[in-house]
C-alpha cells in the first residue's frame, strides 16, 4: 500500500472531474460526472461527497491506502476550507464549510482552494516541474484566473483570498475596468458577437470559432485576436515588472489553439515589460488540459497534510 496517495477533486459549473493522484503526479484513477451547479447547495455539497466515496472505493478495490482528499473550487476560500463566495458558475455557492464537511463524511483530512489555484498546483508540479521558484500561473477562460509561486509555494494571501489577478484594475478608452472584462476569453467572444453583421444563428461563437476564423484570413476576427492578444500581453507585462518570475503558463482554451497565440502574447508583452525581467522569463503554454485542476487538488491535500 502507498501511503502518499489523495483524491484529487476539481469541481466546475459543467462536471467535476476527479482522480487517486500521487505526489508526483501521477494518476491512479480518474472520473467525471455532472456537478448539477443550477440545482441548489445541497445538491452540489452532495455531488461532491459522493465523489469522494466513488473515489475511496476505487482505491479500496486498487489496495491503495488514501491520505488524504483536496478539492479545487471556484470562488474565494478563506484559511479555514471554507469557500466564502464569488463562484459565479455555481448557484448560491457561498459560506461552504467544504472542509469540515469532507472530514466528517469521511473521516479523512480534508483541504480546500480556488480552483484556479489547483491548476497551477497541476501544471507547475508536474507538467512544468523545474519551473518551482517564482513562477506565475494564468487561466484564460470566462475570466482570468491565476496563481502565483514564490519559491515553490503557492502565494495566498493574508486571507486566503490572493490570487485574483484578473481583478487587476486598468483604464480602458476612459473606463475603468478590470483586466479580465477586456483581456479573457469571454471578452474576446464578446467583442466578435458585438461587431460581426449577418452570422448565422446556428453558429457556436466562440475562441474556437474565431481562431479558425482567424486562420481563414477573416479581417474581424484578426482584430479581436490581435487587439486580445495585446491586451494579455499588456497585464502580464505588469506582473513581469512587480514579480520577476522564472516562468509564466497560460493555460485555458485559448492558450490551446497553437504557438501564434502565445507568440502574440510575448510580443505585446516585451513592448511594457522591463527589458531585462522580459529577457529572462519563459511564458509558456499549460500542458495539462482539464486534469490539471484534480491533479493539483491532490499535489496540493498531500503537501499541506505533510506541511510543505
Amino acid at each position: 500500500m502507498n501511503e502518499n496517495i489523495g483524491i484529487g477533486i476539481d469541481l466546475g459549473g459543467t462536471s467535476i472531474k476527479s482522480g487517486l493522484v500521487s505526489s508526483t503526479g501521477k494518476i491512479l484513477w480518474e472520473s467525471k460526472r455532472p456537478t448539477k451547479a443550477n440545482t441548489s447547495q445541497n445538491e452540489v455539497i452532495q455531488n461532491i461527497l459522493d465523489v469522494c466515496d466513488e473515489a475511496m472505493s476505487a482505491a479500496s478495490q486498487k489496495n491503495i491506502h488514501v491520505a488524504t482528499i483536496g478539492l479545487g473550487t471556484p470562488g474565494l476560500v478563506d484559511n479555514e476550507d471554507v469557500i466564502v463566495g464569488g463562484a459565479e458558475n455555481i448557484i448560491d455557492w457561498i459560506n461552504v464549510p467544504m472542509g469540515q464537511l469532507i472530514k466528517s463524511n469521511t473521516k479523512l483530512s480534508a483541504y480546500v482552494a480556488n480552483d484556479a489555484d489547483m491548476m497551477a498546483m497541476g501544471e507547475l508540479y508536474f507538467s512544468n516541474s523545474d519551473a518551482i521558484g517564482t513562477a506565475l500561473f494564468l487561466t484564460l477562460g470566462t475570466g482570468i484566473g491565476g496563481a502565483l509561486f514564490v519559491d515553490g509555494k503557492l502565494f495566498q494571501g493574508h486571507y486566503g483570498f490572493g490570487g485574483e489577478y484578473g481583478l487587476f484594475p486598468m483604464i480602458i478608452n476612459n473606463d475603468v475596468l478590470y483586466w479580465e472584462e477586456v483581456a479573457s476569453t469571454a471578452a474576446m467572444v464578446k467583442k466578435y458577437k458585438d461587431s460581426c453583421k449577418n452570422k448565422p444563428s446556428n453558429i457556436k461563437m466562440n475562441g474556437e470559432y474565431i481562431v479558425k476564423k482567424y486562420f481563414e484570413n477573416e479581417a474581424l476576427a484578426q482584430k479581436v485576436v490581435n487587439d486580445t492578444s495585446k491586451l494579455v500581453g499588456l497585464g502580464i507585462s505588469g506582473y513581469i515588472n512587480v514579480f520577476n518570475p522564472k516562468k509564466i503558463i497560460i493555460g485555458g482554451g485559448i492558450s490551446m489553439a497553437g504557438g501564434f497565440f502565445i507568440e502574440k502574447i510575448k510580443e505585446s508583452a516585451q513592448q511594457y515589460a522591463i527589458k531585462e525581467s522580459f529577457e529572462n522569463v519563459q511564458i509558456l503554454s499549460a500542458k495539462l488540459g482539464n486534469k490539471a485542476g484534480f491533479i493539483g487538488a491532490g499535489i496540493y491535500a498531500l503537501n499541506r497534510k505533510n506541511n510543505l
